[in-house]
């Protein structure tokens, strides 16, 4: 079965018109450094739903070559007016940027993505006002999905991907929430096998196809957060066809429900962006 992230998305964005309060009347805030088509099309989603909201969106540019200390100045002052209500830094950012410095120059009042450490710090703590969306996200699939009265204690978890945007901070959260956590970072080849234990497998690498269904058990849930462009199509780390050219290996077939991509992850993350705003401006 596929997760359809647009409808999860719809519904959170249509929830949130009807949320009370002056937070409308604030603008978001985002920097684009260079001209990446992945990052250009990420934030006019980003745009879309600002429109859809009724909130002002201001987007800034600067060249690739910008430096980190040029940059990060340049942002401390985007974000620093009364009526800012969140600003965020489009990654990936280019190679000579210090990114977890130019991240620490959006306030933490205004850190809708939570990536600056005092933000993230917060996160960790248990002190935030919001979580990272990728968190926020995991939760809303997981609350829609996980059904039969199964708690997450009683199931276990596969995460492929130990990065600070997925893996850290979605690892960190269901640590004292589900049966067994096990993350597989970089370094690990050969997890294959042992993805058959998992009840649910949460990815974010980027790397096409890295795993398919015939990995799977039956009916594990699939949460996709991969995307990378290979041979002209947009392809998550989840191969949901049958790969081994035994059609019983098939998503379909062995009853794996997943998000697509694109169209599943990615929505319910940019949603999750607005909720965040609306948090901390009420």
């Amino acid at each position: 079965m596929i997760i359809d992230g647009k409808e999860i998305a719809q519904k959170l964005i249509e929830e949130l018109k009807f949320k009370p309060g002056d937070w409308k009347g604030k603008f978001m805030g985002a920097m684009l450094v260079g001209e990446d088509p992945a990052s250009v099309n990420f934030l006019k989603q980003k745009e879309k739903v600002a429109q859809e909201l009724g909130i002002s969106f201001r987007l800034y540019k600067a060249p690739a070559g910008v430096k980190t200390d040029d940059l990060r100045a340049e942002i401390g002052m985007l974000s620093k007016p009364k009526n800012c209500g969140g600003f965020l830094v489009q990654l990936p950012l280019p190679e000579q940027i210090n990114k977890h410095y130019v991240l620490n120059a959006v306030p933490k009042e205004k850190d809708i993505d939570c990536l600056g450490e005092q933000a993230l710090g917060a996160f960790y703590t248990g002190r935030g006002k919001v979580a990272p969306p990728a968190v926020e996200a995991v939760e809303e699939i997981l609350k829609s999905q996980i059904a039969n009265g199964k708690s997450l204690r009683e199931l276990e978890f596969i995460l492929i991907g130990a990065g600070f945007l997925i893996g850290k901070p979605v690892g960190f959260w269901l640590q004292n929430r589900a049966g067994e956590v096990t993350i597989y970072d970089s370094s690990v080849k050969n997890f294959h096998p042992n993805l058959k234990e998992a009840d649910v497998v949460i990815s974010g690498t980027g790397h096409p196809n890295l795993f398919s269904a015939k990995d799977l058990k039956e009916g594990a849930l699939v949460i996709d957060f991969g995307y990378a462009s290979k041979g002209g199509k947009i392809s998550g780390d989840f191969d949901p066809s049958a790969s081994s050219g035994r059609v019983h290996d098939g998503a379909e077939e062995k009853k794996v429900i997943y998000t697509k991509t694109p169209g599943g992850t990615g929505p319910i993350l940019v949603a999750k962006l607005y909720e965040n705003f609306w948090k901390l401006n009420s």
